[in-house]
């Protein structure tokens, strides 16, 4: 309510006489307001989340020593990490996958991790594509009972390959 008032207040106080006659004209007047409501308006935003760092990690995921395109990798931390969303994957057509955090290839952050990794492989349905049933072994789908264990380390992290 405030900011209406204050600023039709400083255009009428602008439109006085003094200030037309040093040069000002009406037209600027009117853009005093909308440029001061721009700056207010602009500091407004949310400032985003400072992020943990991460690291680059480079592996392949494979299953009986095939490629799994496709697949959904996830990589849960030993340790809790609150404030960081769960690093994950998506295995690439030749098994590569980037590792993402925060944003696309980011890496992970440094420490142990339980892999899961589930592979919905698509099916045929009537006329579209579905995902189907996961093809791997059970598993490999909860950080309960996967046994794929890694560790990220603070620095590029090339990883030997995993066959599931």
């Amino acid at each position: 309510m405030f900011a209406p008032f204050f600023f039709v207040s400083v255009a009428a106080y602008l439109r006085q006489p003094r200030f037309v006659a040093s040069g000002l004209s009406a037209s600027r007047i009117r853009l005093l307001p909308m440029l001061a409501l721009s700056l207010i308006l602009g500091g407004c935003g949310e400032a985003e989340p400072e992020h943990v760092a991460t690291y680059p990690v480079e592996t392949a995921v494979t299953f009986q020593g095939k490629p799994i395109p496709g697949a959904f990798v996830a990589l849960h931390p030993k340790q809790p990490m609150p404030e960081v969303p769960t690093p994950r994957a998506s295995v690439n057509i030749d098994g590569a996958l980037i590792v993402t955090t925060f944003n696309g290839g980011d890496g992970a952050p440094a420490g142990e991790y339980i892999v899961t990794v589930e592979w919905y492989k698509p099916i045929k349905s009537g006329a579209d594509v579905v995902p189907g049933p996961n093809v791997l072994p059970s598993k490999y789908a909860s950080p309960k009972t996967s046994d794929l264990l890694i560790t990220v380390s603070a620095e590029s992290n090339k990883l030997p390959p995993i066959d599931l």
